[in-house]
C-alpha cells in the first residue's frame, strides 16, 4: 500500500484546492462542463491561453468607457503579485500573444497584498477554496476585487477578456483565465486597439522565466497602478521594465485610472546636508551636500532641500538640482500622471531617466528634468567643485 508523508499530503491538496481564478466575469467553462476552470498555473496540461478552455458558460456584457468588476476565488494568493487585463477579437482565444492587447496592468497587489497564502474560510459551489475577501482593491491580507476601466475606444464585438497573474512568492508561475464579454459603446475601427501594447507572456515552455518577487512587468502600456514597488532584478531572463511606470495615459472612463506609483520609505535614504539652497542665473538650485554621495538598496539617491531656496555661499561641495528659471520654487512642469506616494517629507528621487519627483505634503508629481541633463533609475547628482564639475551616479 502506497503512503505519503504529512508535506506530501499537503503539497497534494494544496495543489487540488489552493491557487486562485477568475470568477467575474465568469471564464471559461466555470461550471457545467465537463472540463472545469482550474486554479493551475498555465503549463502542458493548461496551455497557454486561457488553459485551452473555450466553451462558454455566459457572456458578460461591457460597455466602453466604464469599468468592469473583476473577482477572485482561492485559497492560495502567494502573497499577491503582479497582473495585467487583456483582449482579444479572435475566437477561439488565440496562441499567438500578439493577438492579445492590454488593456490595464497592476505592478504588485495582486489579486492579493499579503505575507504569505491567506488561511481559507470555505469553498465555492464547485467545491474551490476560497479565502476572506476584502470588498474592495486596498485591502490586507484578504482577496481584492478590481475595477477594471475599459477605455472607451475599444472595437465593439464579441471578445475574450483575459487575467494574468504573476505571483510574487512561490515557484515562477503564470496563471490565465479568460471571459467571453460583449462590447458595445466603443469604436467602430482598431485603431486605438492596435496601438495597445500585446499581454506579456513567461514562465510557460518556450518563453523567459521571472525570477521571485513583485514582478515590474515590461512595456505594461498607459493605463494602470503601481501598488506595490516592484523587486529588483524580477524581470529574470524576460526583458527589462524601463524603470517604474507612472502611467501617464487616460482610459477615459472618467474613474482616474492614472497610477499612483509606490515610493517606500524603507528604499529611500537622505542625504545629511543643511536645508538652505541658492537659485543661480541659470536656474539652477544649488544645496551643499557631504563629500559622498548617499545611495540605498534600490539606486534612489535623496537630497532633501526647502520648498523655497534661501541664499547660501556656493564655495564648497554642492548638489546641484534643475528648477524652472521663471520661479525661485523648485517645480519644473510636472508630466502627465498622478502623483507618487513618497516618504520622508522633502525628499528627491527618479522615476525614471528623465523625471523626478519632490515629496511635498506625502505626495510626488512625475516632473520634468532640465533639458540636456538626465536622471539615472535612482538619481544622479552633480557636485561642482572650485576647479570643475564632476558627475556622480549612484
Amino acid at each position: 500500500m502506497q503512503t505519503f508523508t504529512a508535506s506530501a499530503l499537503v503539497a497534494f491538496f494544496g495543489l487540488a484546492n489552493g491557487h486562485m481564478i477568475m470568477n467575474t466575469p465568469t471564464p471559461y467553462n466555470y461550471k457545467g462542463t465537463s472540463k472545469l476552470v482550474q486554479v493551475n498555473p498555465l503549463g502542458e496540461a493548461y496551455p497557454f491561453p486561457c488553459q485551452g478552455n473555450q466553451d462558454i458558460v455566459s457572456v458578460t456584457s461591457i460597455t466602453a468607457g466604464t469599468e468592469q468588476l473583476v473577482k477572485f476565488t482561492g485559497g492560495a494568493q502567494h502573497g499577491g503579485g503582479s497582473c495585467q487585463f487583456s483582449v482579444t477579437y479572435d475566437y477561439p482565444p488565440p496562441s499567438d500573444p500578439s493577438k492579445w492587447k492590454t488593456i490595464y496592468t497592476l505592478i504588485g497587489g495582486c489579486p492579493a497584498s499579503a505575507a504569505g497564502n491567506i488561511p481559507t474560510s470555505g469553498t465555492d459551489p464547485d467545491g474551490r477554496a476560497d479565502s476572506v475577501h476584502c470588498g474592495n482593491d486596498s485591502g490586507t491580507e484578504c482577496i481584492r476585487q478590481f475595477n477594471v476601466p475599459i477605455p472607451k475606444d475599444l472595437p465593439n464585438g464579441n471578445a475574450t477578456f483575459a487575467w494574468t497573474w504573476y505571483n510574487k512568492i512561490g515557484n515562477r508561475e503564470l496563471y490565465m483565465n479568460c471571459a467571453p464579454v460583449s462590447i458595445s459603446g466603443g469604436a467602430s475601427d482598431t485603431t486605438f486597439y492596435n496601438s495597445l501594447p500585446e499581454i506579456f507572456v513567461a514562465n510557460v515552455p518556450g518563453k523567459c522565466s521571472t525570477k521571485e518577487g513583485v514582478l515590474n512587468i515590461p512595456n505594461p502600456g498607459k493605463f494602470g497602478k503601481v501598488l506595490e514597488q516592484p523587486a529588483s532584478g524580477s524581470e529574470g531572463s524576460c526583458p527589462k521594465a524601463d524603470g517604474i511606470p507612472f502611467f501617464g495615459g487616460a482610459s477615459d472612463t472618467g474613474s482616474g485610472a492614472g497610477a499612483t506609483p509606490v515610493v517606500s520609505s524603507s528604499t529611500l535614504s537622505t542625504v545629511a546636508v543643511p536645508r538652505t539652497a541658492a537659485t543661480t542665473s541659470s536656474g539652477i538650485a544649488v544645496v551643499p551636500i557631504e563629500e559622498t554621495p548617499v545611495s540605498t538598496s534600490s539606486g534612489i539617491a535623496v537630497v532633501p532641500i526647502d520648498e523655497t531656496p534661501v541664499p547660501t555661499s556656493t564655495g564648497g561641495g554642492l548638489a546641484v538640482i534643475p528648477v524652472e528659471t521663471a520661479t525661485p520654487a523648485i517645480r519644473p512642469t510636472p508630466v502627465t500622471g498622478s502623483g507618487a506616494a513618497c516618504s520622508p517629507e522633502g525628499t528627491f528621487f527618479c522615476f525614471d531617466s528623465t523625471h523626478f519627483g519632490h515629496c511635498v505634503n506625502g505626495q510626488a508629481v512625475p516632473q520634468a528634468v532640465a533639458p540636456g541633463t538626465t536622471c539615472d533609475f535612482g538619481g544622479a547628482a552633480v557636485k561642482r567643485r572650485r576647479f570643475g564639475t564632476k558627475f556622480f551616479s549612484f
